[in-house]
């Protein structure tokens, strides 16, 4: 986020601070335990936390937004940091949190390596990451590029504007496991449609995905060395 200039961001549709992050929902850790700690880093109007507060799988909320406003309804979020995460990191406790989102987040930093390490002090052990970027693998983009010579920049989605780094499926895993946490899945939303279905099981799911959502998990203790 800090070389993006904030007007930048003032330009976008509402819609764009506004929406929950429902699709996640299949990565949701599946526990019976008491609800869940969770910080959301890019947490827009809050919505996402909220929703999670609805569906009873979210006991205490933070979000970390530097260019929107909270709109949530009133309580659903418990903390909101308005701040720059490669700037400053919200004021909690080490090993406070059971699950971490960055739902399209990452590719707006300048270094999101060193922001996830960072990050990783306040995830319990045995806790979540749910992460989720753009796939510039996307037959769309590569299409554009390989036979017009476009890589145009957009208001929105892969190619938007503000994004200033780019991912596929391993290269989203390894951002995602500098942590040292490991993926446990990855999730390509939008695959209702036969066609997509079919290409995901012959092994070309990346090829029409806009969005990948990787889960992955911080182990219960450190990796032991010989």
């Amino acid at each position: 986020m800090a070389d993006i200039s904030p007007h930048m961001y003032a330009d976008k549709t509402g819609n764009y601070f506004a929406k929950a992050r429902t699709e996640i929902e299949p990565l949701l850790p599946r526990t019976e335990a008491q609800p869940l700690r969770v910080l959301e880093i890019g947490c827009s109007e809050g919505h996402t936390l909220e929703w999670l507060k609805n569906i009873g799988r979210c006991a205490w909320a933070a979000g970390v937004e530097p260019y929107a406003e909270l709109r949530a309804t009133p309580g659903s979020v418990d903390r909101f940091f308005k701040l720059d995460i490669e700037e400053a990191l919200p004021d909690l406790p080490s090993a406070s949190v059971d699950l971490i989102l960055c739902l399209d987040v990452l590719e707006h930093l300048v270094d999101p390596w060193k922001t996830l390490r960072r990050l990783d002090a306040f995830l319990k052990p045995g806790g979540m990451w749910i992460i989720s970027v753009p796939n510039i693998r996307n037959y769309r983009i590569l299409s554009d590029l390989a036979f017009k010579g476009r890589f145009n920049y957009s208001d929105d989605g892969i190619l938007d504007r503000t994004h200033l780094r780019f991912f596929t499926r391993s290269s989203a895993i390894q951002l995602t496991e500098t942590t040292g946490a490991r993926v446990q899945q990855v999730l390509i939303p939008d695959t209702q449609r036969w066609q997509k279905r079919l290409l995901a099981r012959i092994g070309l799911g990346d090829l029409i995905a806009k969005q990948l959502i990787l889960q992955a998990v911080k182990p219960s203790q450190p990796d032991l060395v010989d």
